[in-house]
């Protein structure tokens, strides 16, 4: 489908109230914000949840500095490194699963 037509299809629908259940007139201009959304989300989904959960475990990696100094925080959420994100993001579990922290604390931890 080409865009000229995605564009089309997106101005009838939202014209219509088909989208809304309203007469509603919007301009060519917000028609392409909602096709660059859809673009950004098809883009989104078809990377998989593997690429994604790469890229939340590089921006979740640990602070280095000039001369390779660290504070041992993680670049991202200042926790220390490794972050919960970033465990949670690099160790095999379902992607879609909702994160735990005691999935990832120790039995030491826990007492």
């Amino acid at each position: 489908m080409t865009d000229d037509m995605r564009l089309q299809i997106v101005l009838r629908e939202i014209n219509q109230g088909a989208l809304a259940g309203m007469q509603s007139e919007i301009s060519e201009q917000a028609a392409d914000l909602v096709l660059a959304a859809l673009d950004r989300y098809d883009n989104w989904a078809a990377a998989g949840p593997d690429a994604r959960l790469a890229r939340i475990a590089e921006a979740h990696s640990k602070d280095s500095g000039p001369g390779g100094l660290t504070s041992g925080d993680c670049t991202e959420c200042s926790h220390r490194w490794p972050c919960p994100t970033n465990a949670w993001a690099t160790t095999t579990r379902d992607p879609l699963a909702t994160w735990d922290p005691a999935d990832d604390e120790t039995e030491e931890a826990r007492s």
